[in-house]
């Protein structure tokens, strides 16, 4: 269990000697989802941190008029739910659902501000999760202009998903593309279709899959 905690986000840099005094002092919920089973819905209220120990977890997102969602896969140590664990918005933004068999540790609320008053270092790792997550959407509003189609629908995905890197699937209509980007769906079409023949992207109906987002962001 040592090995384990130590390789999570937020655990990184502590010591042997704090492993040992959480483990026998705090509450620590290990739980095992099989292929399938929700771990929390979108709009959920968030009393719970949770990490990805082993296997993996898809996230789905639906927008707010429930016109489109994206999916996303959160792979081994992924922390779930510490952006709206605190503050106003305290629900989460997405459904988690287990891709696989996979095993998952959360730990709710109060115990974690008390790990986090104690711990310095568990602290400041949640800082960092929190900040590089804010400074990579801010970066994005300073971006040059997206000139081509494609650029733009690039541009889109980009606003949208949680890390920049891995598999993604956007559950949505050329149609309602097009009404986000002001832009006939033929054309929306014709571009996701030349995409496609690059071997970017996967197409069918009502679905945009990319199997690596970082080589999409390379062209």
């Amino acid at each position: 269990m040592y090995q384990t905690l130590l390789c999570l986000p937020l655990f990184q840099g502590l010591s042997r000697e704090d492993v040992t005094r959480i483990i026998e002092s705090t509450r620590l919920d290990f739980s095992t989802l099989r292929k399938g089973e929700v771990l929390c819905r979108q709009q959920q209220i968030c009393d719970n941190i949770h990490f990805v120990i082993e296997g993996d977890i898809i996230s789905h997102t639906a927008a707010f008029n429930n016109k489109w969602a994206l999916q996303e896969q959160v792979g081994k140590k992924g922390v779930l739910g510490l952006e709206v664990l605190y503050g106003r918005q305290r629900t989460y933004n997405s459904t988690y659902i287990a891709n696989g068999t996979t095993r998952i540790l959360s730990i709710d609320k109060r115990t974690a501000g008390a790990l986090f008053r104690y711990f310095e270092v568990m602290q400041i790792g949640a800082f960092n999760q929190l900040t590089t997550a804010l400074a990579t959407q801010e970066r994005l509003l300073w971006m040059p202009p997206a000139i081509t189609l494609r650029q733009r629908l690039v541009r889109f995905m980009m606003a949208h998903v949680k890390h920049p890197a891995g598999w993604k699937r956007f559950d949505i209509s050329m149609a309602t593309l097009g009404q986000y980007l002001g832009e006939d769906q033929r054309r929306i079409s014709k571009a996701l279709h030349e995409m496609q023949n690059d071997k970017l992207i996967s197409l069918s109906r009502r679905a945009i899959e990319i199997p690596a987002f970082e080589k999409l962001l390379q062209n």
